[in-house]
C-alpha cells in the first residue's frame, strides 16, 4: 500500500469536515460533544439488549433487527440528553463570551484548539463506520478497497476489540458477518454463520501471503521457519468450503470430524498437529487477529511444528476462510 486511494480521500475529506465544524464550534463545544458520543456510543454497546428485549417480547421485532434498533434508540437518545445537559452546565456561550472580553487572543485560541477534539470525534466515528461496512455482506470491491486503504485498513485493524460486541448487536441483521470471526484451537465451539455460500473460489496468492506472514513471525521469535505442505493445504482447503458451503464455524464437522480426524484420512503422518481458523475480509486481518489470540498464537510460533498448510477459500462478499493445518 503506497498510494492513497479513493477510500482514504473520503476518509480525509470526513475529517477535514470534523475539523472545520471543531474550529466553527471552538474547543468546550466540541468537547462537549466528543464527550457525549463517546458516552452514548459505550453505553448503548453495553445496555441495546435492554431495548431489544422489550421490541421481542412486544412487538414480535426479530431479535437482530430488535438489538440493532436497541443499539441506535440508547446512543441517539443519550447523546441528546447529555449534550442538554452539558450544554447547561458548561454554559458554553456566556463563559466564552466572558472569556473573550478579559483573554485577548482567547477567541482564536478557543476555535484552534477546537479542532483536536473534532478529528477525535471524526476519526472515532469513520472507524465506526468501516468496521460495519466490512461486516456488513457487501460490495466485494468495497471491501477490498478498503482493505487496500492506508488509513481505512489500520482504523478497521483498530477496531477489531469491539467486534463481538458490534456483532451481537447486528449479527443476525448482517448475517452474522465478521472482520474477524475465530474459535479457539482444539474446542468444540461452533458458531452458526447464518449465511452458506456456493460460489466461491482458492485463494492461491493469499495462502502464500499467509505463509509469509507466519514465517515472518517465527522468525521474530527466533523460531524456524515452517514449509508449505500441500497434502495439508489440501485438507484445510475441503474444512473451509465446508464451512462456507454448510454455513457454520468450528474445528469439528457436524458428524463430529475433528482437525486430526480430517488429516488421518488424508494419510498424513505426524506426531504434533494443530489447527487455527478465521474468517476475515483479508490476509493481514486474519493473521492479526491470530496472533492477539494466546492459542492461535501459540500454534504459529510453536516449534514443534515444521509443516504448514494454509487453505483460503475467498467467499466474495462474505469475506475469506482461512485454515492453518499445522504438523511437526
Amino acid at each position: 500500500m503506497t498510494e492513497l486511494n479513493w477510500i482514504d480521500f473520503v476518509i480525509l475529506i470526513v475529517l477535514l469536515f470534523y475539523s472545520i465544524e471543531g474550529f466553527v464550534g471552538g474547543f468546550i463545544t466540541s468537547i462537549l460533544d466528543l464527550v457525549s458520543f463517546v458516552v452514548s456510543f459505550v453505553t448503548g454497546l453495553k445496555y441495546y439488549g435492554v431495548i431489544g428485549a422489550i421490541l421481542v417480547d412486544n412487538f414480535s421485532i426479530p431479535q437482530g433487527f430488535s438489538n440493532a434498533i436497541g443499539f441506535f434508540t440508547i446512543a441517539f437518545l443519550l447523546e441528546m440528553v447529555i449534550k442538554l445537559i452539558l450544554g447547561r452546565i458548561a454554559n458554553a456561550r456566556i463563559l466564552s463570551s466572558t472569556i473573550y472580553s478579559k483573554v485577548p487572543g482567547f477567541r482564536f485560541a478557543n476555535r484552534f484548539l477546537g479542532i483536536i477534539p473534532g478529528l477525535l470525534s471524526g476519526f472515532i466515528l469513520v472507524a465506526f463506520l468501516l468496521t460495519l461496512v466490512v461486516a456488513l455482506p457487501l460490495s466485494g470491491f468495497i471491501k477490498q478497497s478498503i482493505a487496500s486503504s492506508k488509513i481505512g485498513n489500520q482504523l478497521v485493524r483498530s477496531t477489531q476489540g469491539f467486534e463481538k460486541d458490534l456483532n451481537g448487536i447486528f449479527g443476525e441483521a448482517v448475517n452474522e458477518t465478521l472482520n474477524f470471526l475465530t474459535v479457539a484451537p482444539q474446542s468444540t465451539e461452533r458458531i452458526d454463520l447464518n449465511f452458506q455460500v456456493t460460489d466461491f473460489s482458492v485463494d492461491r496468492e493469499s495462502e502464500q501471503s499467509m505463509l509469509l506472514l507466519v514465517n515472518q513471525e517465527r522468525g521474530k521469535h527466533g523460531v524456524s521457519a515452517v514449509i508449505f505442505d500441500e497434502p495439508l493445504a489440501e485438507v484445510g482447503r475441503r474444512h473451509c468450503e465446508d464451512m462456507f458451503r454448510r454455513g457454520y464455524f468450528s474445528h469439528d464437522t457436524p458428524e463430529g470430524l475433528s482437525p486430526f480426524d480430517r488429516m488421518d484420512n488424508a494419510d498424513i503422518s505426524y506426531n504434533y498437529a494443530g489447527e487455527n481458523l478465521a474468517l476475515a475480509p483479508d490476509v493481514r486481518l486474519a493473521m492479526q487477529g491470530l496472533m492477539n489470540s494466546p492459542g492461535h498464537r501459540e500454534n504459529i510460533l510453536s516449534p514443534n511444528f515444521g509443516k504448514l498448510g494454509v487453505g483460503v477459500i475467498d467467499g466474495g462478499i462474505y469475506g475469506k476462510m482461512f485454515c492453518q493445518e499445522f504438523t511437526d
